[in-house]
Protein backbone atom coordinates (compact mmCIF):
# COMPACT_ATOMS: atom_id res chain seq x y z
CA UNK A 1 0.00 0.00 0.00
CA UNK A 2 1.28 3.47 -1.07
CA UNK A 3 0.72 7.07 0.22
CA UNK A 4 -0.65 9.30 -2.01
CA UNK A 5 -1.49 13.07 -2.08
CA UNK A 6 -4.60 13.70 -0.29
CA UNK A 7 -5.17 16.96 -2.16
CA UNK A 8 -4.60 14.69 -6.04
CA UNK A 9 -7.73 13.65 -7.82
CA UNK A 10 -7.79 10.10 -6.97
CA UNK A 11 -7.97 10.67 -3.11
CA UNK A 12 -10.39 13.52 -3.20
CA UNK A 13 -12.61 11.30 -6.12
CA UNK A 14 -12.61 8.37 -3.88
CA UNK A 15 -13.96 10.34 -0.35
CA UNK A 16 -16.39 11.87 -2.46
CA UNK A 17 -17.36 8.52 -3.15
CA UNK A 18 -17.68 7.92 0.43
CA UNK A 19 -19.53 10.73 0.86
CA UNK A 20 -22.53 9.91 -1.12
CA UNK A 21 -22.74 6.15 0.10
CA UNK A 22 -22.93 8.42 3.56
CA UNK A 23 -25.47 10.44 1.82
CA UNK A 24 -27.26 7.29 0.12
CA UNK A 25 -27.68 5.84 3.76
CA UNK A 26 -28.16 9.11 6.41
CA UNK A 27 -29.36 11.82 4.09
CA UNK A 28 -32.81 12.73 3.83
CA UNK A 29 -34.97 15.50 3.45
CA UNK A 30 -32.91 17.86 6.10
CA UNK A 31 -30.00 16.66 5.92
CA UNK A 32 -27.03 16.71 3.49
CA UNK A 33 -23.65 15.93 4.38
CA UNK A 34 -20.44 17.24 2.32
CA UNK A 35 -16.97 15.96 2.34
CA UNK A 36 -14.91 18.70 4.15
CA UNK A 37 -11.57 17.63 2.67
CA UNK A 38 -9.06 14.92 2.45
CA UNK A 39 -6.32 14.39 5.11
CA UNK A 40 -4.68 11.47 4.47
CA UNK A 41 -4.80 8.69 1.43
CA UNK A 42 -3.45 5.73 0.39
CA UNK A 43 -4.01 3.14 -2.71
CA UNK A 44 -3.35 -0.59 -2.66
CA UNK A 45 -3.37 -2.87 -5.67
CA UNK A 46 -5.16 -6.13 -5.34
CA UNK A 47 -4.47 -8.56 -8.14
CA UNK A 48 -7.92 -10.46 -9.50
CA UNK A 49 -9.77 -7.63 -7.61
CA UNK A 50 -8.99 -3.55 -8.31
CA UNK A 51 -8.13 -0.74 -6.35
CA UNK A 52 -8.36 -0.29 -3.31
CA UNK A 53 -8.26 3.37 -1.40
CA UNK A 54 -7.98 4.19 2.26
CA UNK A 55 -9.17 7.66 2.88
CA UNK A 56 -9.73 9.71 5.54
CA UNK A 57 -11.48 13.10 6.02
CA UNK A 58 -14.42 15.57 7.79
CA UNK A 59 -18.10 15.47 6.44
CA UNK A 60 -20.27 18.33 7.59
CA UNK A 61 -23.92 18.27 7.62
CA UNK A 62 -24.54 21.53 5.84
CA UNK A 63 -28.32 21.72 6.33
CA UNK A 64 -28.16 21.70 10.20
CA UNK A 65 -24.69 23.27 10.74
CA UNK A 66 -23.25 20.85 12.88
CA UNK A 67 -19.75 20.58 13.70
CA UNK A 68 -17.65 18.39 10.99
CA UNK A 69 -17.15 14.40 11.72
CA UNK A 70 -14.20 12.34 10.97
CA UNK A 71 -14.38 9.19 8.64
CA UNK A 72 -12.27 6.59 7.19
CA UNK A 73 -13.77 4.91 4.28
CA UNK A 74 -12.01 2.09 2.01
CA UNK A 75 -13.01 2.35 -1.70
CA UNK A 76 -11.98 -0.86 -4.18
CA UNK A 77 -13.03 -0.15 -7.42
CA UNK A 78 -13.30 -3.42 -9.19
CA UNK A 79 -11.27 -4.43 -12.45
CA UNK A 80 -14.65 -5.47 -13.68
CA UNK A 81 -15.91 -1.75 -14.79
CA UNK A 82 -19.58 -3.34 -15.01
CA UNK A 83 -19.88 -3.95 -11.04
CA UNK A 84 -20.42 -1.53 -8.92
CA UNK A 85 -17.14 -0.07 -6.72
CA UNK A 86 -17.62 -1.96 -2.89
CA UNK A 87 -17.63 1.55 -0.60
CA UNK A 88 -17.31 0.82 3.16
CA UNK A 89 -17.21 3.73 5.56
CA UNK A 90 -16.56 4.38 9.46
CA UNK A 91 -18.19 7.86 10.96
CA UNK A 92 -15.87 8.57 14.26
CA UNK A 93 -19.46 9.97 15.02
CA UNK A 94 -23.10 9.92 14.71
CA UNK A 95 -24.54 13.29 13.26
CA UNK A 96 -25.86 15.04 16.05
CA UNK A 97 -28.65 17.40 14.67
CA UNK A 98 -32.11 15.41 15.53
CA UNK A 99 -34.18 16.01 12.52
CA UNK A 100 -36.73 14.14 13.42
CA UNK A 101 -39.97 16.68 13.81
CA UNK A 102 -39.04 18.68 10.55
CA UNK A 103 -38.48 14.92 8.77
CA UNK A 104 -42.06 14.42 10.26
CA UNK A 105 -43.60 17.69 9.52
CA UNK A 106 -42.39 16.93 5.26
CA UNK A 107 -44.12 14.21 5.78
CA UNK A 108 -47.27 14.81 6.68
CA UNK A 109 -47.38 17.99 4.51
CA UNK A 110 -46.69 15.56 1.09
CA UNK A 111 -48.75 12.73 2.80
CA UNK A 112 -52.01 15.75 3.15
CA UNK A 113 -51.37 17.26 -0.28
CA UNK A 114 -54.94 17.65 -2.24
CA UNK A 115 -52.86 17.65 -5.27
CA UNK A 116 -49.57 15.27 -5.29
CA UNK A 117 -46.31 17.58 -6.05
CA UNK A 118 -45.26 18.05 -9.75
CA UNK A 119 -42.51 20.84 -10.00
CA UNK A 120 -39.32 21.71 -12.50
CA UNK A 121 -36.44 23.00 -12.56
CA UNK A 122 -34.62 22.81 -9.29
CA UNK A 123 -32.61 24.83 -8.95
CA UNK A 124 -34.32 27.56 -11.31
CA UNK A 125 -31.92 29.23 -14.03
CA UNK A 126 -30.34 31.65 -11.49
CA UNK A 127 -29.71 28.88 -8.88
CA UNK A 128 -32.57 29.48 -6.24
CA UNK A 129 -34.41 27.21 -4.79
CA UNK A 130 -37.66 27.68 -3.23
CA UNK A 131 -37.63 27.17 0.93
CA UNK A 132 -40.74 24.39 0.75
CA UNK A 133 -38.48 22.90 -2.43
CA UNK A 134 -35.45 22.48 -0.13
CA UNK A 135 -36.34 19.00 1.26
CA UNK A 136 -37.23 17.45 -2.31
CA UNK A 137 -34.12 18.92 -2.98
CA UNK A 138 -32.00 17.09 -0.26
CA UNK A 139 -33.95 14.03 -1.21
CA UNK A 140 -32.86 13.89 -5.00
CA UNK A 141 -29.64 14.49 -3.81
CA UNK A 142 -29.14 11.85 -1.69
CA UNK A 143 -31.20 9.31 -4.56
CA UNK A 144 -28.49 10.49 -6.78
CA UNK A 145 -25.99 9.25 -4.58
CA UNK A 146 -26.85 5.80 -4.74
CA UNK A 147 -26.78 6.61 -8.71
CA UNK A 148 -23.45 7.74 -8.40
CA UNK A 149 -22.39 4.62 -5.80
CA UNK A 150 -23.82 2.53 -8.21
CA UNK A 151 -22.24 3.49 -11.67
CA UNK A 152 -18.75 4.88 -10.02
CA UNK A 153 -15.57 3.50 -11.78
CA UNK A 154 -11.88 5.06 -11.33
CA UNK A 155 -12.32 7.15 -14.27
CA UNK A 156 -15.51 8.83 -13.74
CA UNK A 157 -15.87 11.58 -10.86
CA UNK A 158 -19.96 12.29 -10.36
CA UNK A 159 -20.56 15.52 -8.39
CA UNK A 160 -23.75 18.57 -8.93
CA UNK A 161 -27.16 17.41 -9.59
CA UNK A 162 -29.91 19.19 -11.17
CA UNK A 163 -33.36 18.29 -10.65
CA UNK A 164 -35.38 18.92 -14.34
CA UNK A 165 -38.66 17.82 -12.91
CA UNK A 166 -40.04 15.72 -9.38
CA UNK A 167 -43.65 14.15 -9.33
CA UNK A 168 -44.89 12.54 -6.62
CA UNK A 169 -46.96 9.17 -7.04
CA UNK A 170 -49.84 8.41 -4.19
CA UNK A 171 -49.74 5.39 -2.32
CA UNK A 172 -51.49 3.30 -0.37
CA UNK A 173 -48.66 2.45 2.37
CA UNK A 174 -47.24 4.54 4.19
CA UNK A 175 -43.76 5.29 2.17
CA UNK A 176 -43.95 8.64 -0.17
CA UNK A 177 -42.74 7.99 -3.71
CA UNK A 178 -41.37 10.31 -6.08
CA UNK A 179 -39.80 10.06 -9.45
CA UNK A 180 -37.55 12.47 -10.49
CA UNK A 181 -35.21 13.13 -13.83
CA UNK A 182 -32.20 14.76 -12.85
CA UNK A 183 -28.67 15.19 -14.48
CA UNK A 184 -25.59 14.45 -12.91
CA UNK A 185 -22.32 16.73 -13.68
CA UNK A 186 -19.45 13.53 -14.68
CA UNK A 187 -16.36 16.03 -14.23
CA UNK A 188 -13.96 13.76 -16.53
CA UNK A 189 -15.76 14.04 -19.93
CA UNK A 190 -17.73 17.53 -18.19
CA UNK A 191 -20.99 16.26 -19.45
CA UNK A 192 -24.58 16.45 -17.50
CA UNK A 193 -25.98 12.60 -17.62
CA UNK A 194 -29.67 12.21 -17.59
CA UNK A 195 -31.22 9.92 -15.23
CA UNK A 196 -34.89 8.94 -14.34
CA UNK A 197 -34.99 7.68 -10.30
CA UNK A 198 -37.82 5.82 -8.66
CA UNK A 199 -37.61 6.85 -5.21
CA UNK A 200 -39.11 5.65 -1.59
CA UNK A 201 -38.82 7.71 1.81
CA UNK A 202 -40.56 7.92 5.44
CA UNK A 203 -39.58 8.66 8.71
CA UNK A 204 -39.14 5.39 9.85
CA UNK A 205 -37.85 3.69 7.28
CA UNK A 206 -35.58 6.04 5.43
CA UNK A 207 -34.84 6.42 1.83
CA UNK A 208 -34.75 3.74 -0.60
CA UNK A 209 -34.18 4.14 -4.62
CA UNK A 210 -36.61 1.27 -6.38
CA UNK A 211 -35.19 1.56 -9.67
CA UNK A 212 -33.43 4.01 -11.48
CA UNK A 213 -32.25 3.92 -15.51
CA UNK A 214 -30.22 6.36 -17.51
CA UNK A 215 -31.91 8.64 -19.82
CA UNK A 216 -31.34 8.95 -23.88
CA UNK A 217 -29.45 12.23 -24.51
CA UNK A 218 -27.53 11.71 -27.88
CA UNK A 219 -27.83 8.36 -29.66
CA UNK A 220 -29.70 5.64 -27.10
CA UNK A 221 -27.96 3.17 -27.85
CA UNK A 222 -24.96 4.89 -26.35
CA UNK A 223 -26.67 5.17 -23.02
CA UNK A 224 -26.95 2.03 -20.50
CA UNK A 225 -29.36 1.73 -17.75
CA UNK A 226 -29.29 -0.23 -14.50
CA UNK A 227 -31.44 -0.86 -11.73
CA UNK A 228 -31.06 -1.33 -8.38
Amino acid sequence: MEDINPSYYPATRAAGLAGDKINYDRGGPNRFMEVQGVTKARKEIIAGQGNKYNVEFAIKDSVNEQNPIQCTAEVLYPTNKQSAPNVTYKLQSEPQNNTTAKDQEFYNNMKHRSVPLAAEEIPDKDGNIAPDMKPIWYLALAASSFVKCQNATEDTYYRSVVIDSVKQVVRNDNALEFHFKTRIHQMTTQEMEPWWIEALWDPSGGLKVNNYKRLPKFNPDENSSRHS
